[in-house]
């Protein structure tokens, strides 16, 4: 069996109706032809019976190419640290400290140049933002322990935000509406 999930539709597989940039739509998985095909569904079009037919089903956001939005949008992990960047406090140096090495490991950023001036209070490292097409210097407070705990704390926080919004409905209750 083929395996090969597409992305999101430009419209919905029922209404015809193109989706609209930040709509949540519902994603099933069936097998046709001894292959994986993929179909979307606005949120009013979904319903149980098209629940029990796939294979799988999940909720989504549907993210327009063409859109004009910031390229950090489109990222969870680069919009937590682009907020924290901007805030001055000890908890968003940590914060914005923590994600940017992980945005280093995924090879988002690319790390241009690490300094140890004696004359400033801490080293910082120089990124390019390879998706933003942006210089980032992120400075390295000299962390303790705790404050990277908390930091990796609030990080899980905030990206699990973005996965389960507060308005979410879960994908089960949204098939047995229908």
């Amino acid at each position: 069996m083929e395996v090969k999930i597409t992305k999101t539709a430009r419209k919905c597989a029922a209404t015809d109706r193109p989706f609209a940039h930040g709509e949540r739509v519902v994603s099933r998985v069936l097998v046709e032809d001894h292959a994986y095909v993929r179909q979307d569904f606005c949120t009013d079009a979904w319903t149980k019976e098209l629940a029990d037919e796939a294979v799988a089903f999940w909720r989504t956001v549907y993210r327009d190419p063409e859109s004009e939005q910031p390229a950090e949008v489109h990222s969870p992990l680069r919009q937590v640290f682009y907020d924290a960047a901007e805030g001055d406090a000890r908890a968003d140096m940590a914060l914005a400290y923590l994600a940017s090495q992980l945005l280093r490991r995924q090879k988002v950023f690319r790390l241009i140049k690490e300094s140890d001036n004696p004359e400033h209070e801490h080293r910082t490292a120089l990124f390019a933002d390879r998706h933003g097409d942006r210089l980032v210097e992120v400075p390295d407070p000299g962390l303790t322990l705790r404050e990277l705990e908390a930091a990796r704390e609030e990080l899980m926080r905030r990206l699990a935000a973005f996965e389960t919004p507060d308005e979410e409905v879960e994908a089960n209750d949204v098939a047995q509406q229908g």
